[in-house]
């Protein structure tokens, strides 16, 4: 077997742990949440820290492959918008629509199987990759769903305070100063940082299972979300690849983040905002399963 395959498919598997453990009803559904909260502002920043401030970085690089994940998430969010348009759909299903097209689901899905593959090199750029994502998803992602949602005023003011809020950018940054500067972490700050960055890989994908489900409302909207988070994203991907000539790392994070599933912000900007949370919640449980199937292959080809 591929060894990167070998490496990856253990990790991958996990994801069907979640589903079981959720069927035998030691996990519940609405735990989902609370789980994907409790990665991305504790175990997620703690690996994407430590990756951070002991990978050998080169800020220029780190900030295009920032770059490249907000493009391409901007131009799903000018295609989704227009097809929505296009089709006039209900605000509440377009909003759902656009959000999962321009999502992706780095911190919960990639970052696993990068960190367990490609270790801290991986992870830093991977976290680099994912402060565009970020922008789109919590910041102007809020907007989207404030404009076609029925519940907040549709303003800019809260996407900042959105932005600014992200853990994860904030691990990213401390880890840089901590980096470019030569600061010597203290042992017992790594002590405690270190079991819980390790946390992450089986609570991240045992929480995708936990997401997994096989009922399919509005299946051909569902199908035109993922294809286009997926299938177009990767396709932009595959163009920046080619237009910049990536090689190694580069190459490998842009692939790949382009084309995993829809995150999670959808189903969380869905409930609170008023748009479908059972369309969005059905999205991202589709993506999930192809992401699952398709990963290894893309793995392979890398």
């Amino acid at each position: 077997m591929n060894p990167t395959i070998a490496e990856s498919l253990p990790v991958i598997s996990l994801v069907m742990v979640g589903y079981f453990l959720k069927r035998i009803h030691v996990i519940r559904s609405e735990d989902g949440p609370l789980l994907s909260r409790l990665i991305l502002t504790v175990t997620l920043p703690a690996v994407i820290f430590l990756s951070v401030s002991r990978a050998d970085v080169d800020p220029l690089s780190l900030g295009l492959l920032a770059l490249f994940s907000f493009l391409i998430s901007l131009s799903l969010r000018l295609l989704s918008g227009r097809l929505t348009t296009w089709l006039k759909l209900e605000p509440s299903i377009a909003g759902v629509i656009i959000l999962g097209s321009m999502v992706m689901n780095l911190g919960t899905f990639l970052f696993p199987v990068i960190q367990t593959v490609y270790g801290q090199e991986g992870a830093s750029r991977l976290a680099a990759f994912d402060i565009g994502n970020s922008f789109m998803a919590s910041g102007y992602g809020f907007y989207i769903a404030s404009c076609y949602g029925d519940k907040s005023p549709c303003g800019v003011a809260n996407s900042f305070k959105k932005v600014a809020a992200l853990p994860i950018l904030w691990a990213v940054i401390l880890g840089l100063i901590v980096n470019l500067t030569g600061i010597v972490l203290p042992e017992f700050l790594v002590k405690v940082l270190s079991p819980v960055s390790a946390a992450n890989t089986p609570l991240a994908m045992i929480a995708l299972g936990v997401f997994v489900n096989f009922k399919f409302p509005r299946w051909k909207l569902m199908a035109l979300t993922v294809f286009l988070r997926m299938g177009i994203g990767f396709l932009l991907g595959q163009a920046i690849v080619l237009l910049f000539n990536l090689q190694g790392l580069d190459r490998v994070i842009v692939t790949m983040g382009s084309a995993v599933p829809i995150g999670m912000v959808p189903l969380v900007y869905a409930s609170s905002e008023g748009l479908d949370t059972e369309f969005a919640a059905a999205c991202i449980s589709l993506s999930i399963i192809v992401g699952v199937i398709v990963t290894p292959l893309l793995l392979l080809t890398l």
